[in-house]
């Protein structure tokens, strides 16, 4: 088992690879800089990451020869984006490559590096805190990853060769999480043939973590990818009803839903809005407490253990003094649990029910 003295707390790096030609895309050039609803691709996947407030710093490593990049997106780099033409021949050079960059620039051993594909565009920076949540304590690290949900048929000679047993296998996806004192000779041991990070640590005989992930984290691959990506996206940005939230303690209420894993898109005044994925919020400055007891609201997220666990490693119940209850399974199919925020607001948090088949 790899241990780390930490002597500081380990920071969160980013680790993008956009050196890649994408030649199964079909498109003209590199399929990271294909417009996708006006941006270019990796624009959105570099918006995504920017809004994780716990990552330090985004390294995006591109090809030696790029000159694309910061004509597509001028003035990106930054002091919390950070460019380096060090690409190589494959995906396990380039990450390679980009740890020894990230080392340049003051990296430790104990630090978390989250390694994101480009053409994976449709991040939401929840799904970023979730792994950061279920990895940070853990000794190996992990990856965001689906459960197969489709019959798997293996071929030969183009027809089906056997059905395949899916019970316990996962699609993985990125981001995936490792401390680059793990991750960078996991690589040189496991040479360029390996296609994710997690193989590479696999391969030194460890166990990483697997953390659910989303089905909108596809990886733009082939041509059809980019309708489907641009309908998403389309659909993220459509009408939308948001309900208000009481606060009678303004400042108080907005760190417990931040703790509690909502992303905060502004705070003005008397109003800060709120999203988790799409489900969003307004949350408003409200002295009258019968306002806030006589409100419930719903929620329903795909991992609802994985949201407890936050709730706990929080501290949210002690911290702020609210009630919080256990999920349980009730009676009629669904699994949830209730708490209550600082202003009483009751919430009832729901796990996706999936149909069987």
């Amino acid at each position: 088992m790899t241990s780390f003295t930490v002597g500081a707390e380990p920071r969160f790096f980013a680790l993008v690879p956009c050196a890649g030609t994408g030649t199964r895309a079909g498109t003209l050039g590199p399929k990271q800089y294909q417009p996708l609803a006006g941006r270019p691709l990796v624009a959105h996947t570099l918006s995504a990451l920017a809004r994780v407030p716990r990552l330090s710093a985004t390294l995006v490593v591109l090809a030696p020869d790029d000159e694309q990049f910061e004509d597509d997106l001028p003035g990106l780099a930054g002091e919390r984006l950070w460019l380096a033409k060090a690409g190589g021949a494959s995906r396990a050079e380039t990450v390679a490559n980009g740890l020894n960059e990230l080392r340049a620039r003051g990296a430790q051993p104990q630090d978390w590096v989250l390694v994101h594909d480009a053409a994976r565009c449709l991040l939401q920076p929840e799904w970023v805190d979730r792994l950061i949540d279920a990895c940070q304590d853990d000794e190996i690290g992990g990856l965001l990853a689906l459960p197969l949900a489709d019959t798997l048929k293996s071929e030969q000679d183009g027809r089906v060769a056997a059905t395949v047993d899916r019970a316990g296998k996962w699609a993985a996806q990125t981001p995936q999480m490792f401390r680059l004192g793990l991750l960078a000779p996991a690589l040189a041991f496991a040479g360029e043939q390996v296609t994710d990070e997690a193989s590479a640590v696999e391969a030194l005989g460890h166990r990483p973590r697997l953390v659910r992930g989303d089905w909108e984290n596809l990886k733009i691959t082939f041509p059809p990818d980019f309708a489907l990506a641009e309908r998403l996206l389309a659909s993220r940005g459509g009408p939308e009803i948001r309900a208000t939230v009481p606060a009678r303690d303004f400042a108080t209420a907005q760190q417990f839903y931040q703790d509690l894993g909502f992303t905060r898109e502004f705070a003005m005044g008397d109003l800060a809005g709120f999203r988790m994925g799409r489900a969003g919020f307004l949350l408003q400055r409200h002295e009258a407490p019968q306002a806030a007891h006589a409100q419930h609201l719903h929620l329903t997220v795909d991992d609802l253990d994985a949201l407890w666990a936050r709730i706990q490693q929080a501290g949210l119940a002690a911290r702020y003094g609210v009630a919080v209850q256990a999920p349980q399974q009730r009676a009629w199919g669904r699994r949830d649990l209730d708490l209550l925020d600082p202003s009483g607001v009751r919430w009832t948090l729901s796990e996706r029910m999936e149909v069987a088949e």
